[in-house]
């Protein structure tokens, strides 16, 4: 029998590609999202392995639907892979508690509400996976994107948290984290900057520029495939590594982060957005 995984955030990019790539390796995938209609396109594709399901990882009830779904097919999960998540971005201090609540509402707090929901049948098992999406912007946080780089932190601690806690009783836990990926990601991101811009407050100038840098990123980067390819990794090796970076020429940024003085990497990343 094909294993059975759980995707979040499978309606796009990152996910979308995810859920593709593992069905196509043999999983039998749960493809869950928000926007089901889009899910639908996917329903025929490797084998008729993938079953598109409506999900709002902020909402209790849809998370229960969905584990009662799966549970109706028999299934017990084997992997469940945390990618749903959205990108707030803008000066630390011209943006509002409500729009850092909505970042964590789904980046954070949708991702350990699916996370316990789906524990106790691994456990039970005695064997599973978790592979959670964080990001490069986890260890790297750029100007006006600390909304969005603070949640991304947070999956990291919690991360390595759950992965200490679960060993013992057969599961493994990992982290993936992309830089920059070729997807539609990134346009609702450079809106949110130049509403900024537009706005005329006392970033505005700096924001138009890191908005010209970032635009550069995502159209430029790999496409998705290369994080399914090290989703897939997790998932399969014997001893899989607690962290995957995506594509792996971020190492060398992630390396300098770990390595050089805080002063230092400001000054290199304030020149590499445009700011200095």
């Amino acid at each position: 029998m094909h294993q059975s995984i759980l995707i979040t955030g499978a309606s796009s990019g990152i996910g979308e590609a995810c859920a593709v790539h593992l069905a196509h390796k043999g999983f039998r995938v749960y493809a869950a999202a928000r926007r089901v209609e889009k899910l639908r396109e996917l329903e025929g594709l490797a084998g008729g392995r993938i079953a598109p399901l409506a999900l709002d990882v902020t909402d209790d009830a849809s998370v229960e639907s969905v584990m009662a779904r799966i549970a109706e097919d028999g299934a017990t999960l084997f992997g469940l892979v945390n990618n749903a998540g959205i990108s707030v971005m803008g000066p630390i201090e011209e943006t509002p508690l409500e729009e850092w609540r909505r970042q964590y509402e789904t980046n954070v707090f949708g991702l350990v509400r699916v996370t316990q929901a789906v524990l106790p049948q691994m456990r039970a098992a005695g064997r599973g996976r978790i592979v959670n999406i964080g990001s490069v912007t986890g260890r790297i946080a750029m100007p006006f994107q600390g909304v969005y780089a603070s949640s991304k932190h947070a999956i990291e601690g919690l991360t390595d948290a759950l992965r200490r806690e679960v060993e013992p009783h057969g599961l493994k836990v990992s982290l993936v984290r992309p830089g920059f990926i070729n997807t539609p990601f990134g346009h609702q991101e450079q809106e949110q900057l130049q509403n900024h811009v537009d706005a005329g407050g006392p970033y505005a100038d700096a924001v138009h520029k890191f908005k010209l840098w970032h635009a550069k990123g995502h159209p430029t980067a790999p496409g998705p495939t290369v994080v399914a390819e090290a989703v897939h990794a997790a998932l399969t090796a014997e001893h899989p590594h607690s962290r995957y970076t995506a594509p792996m020429s971020n190492v060398g940024a992630l390396m300098l982060r770990n390595l050089a003085p805080s002063a230092v990497v400001d000054r290199i990343l304030q020149r590499v957005a445009g700011l200095k």
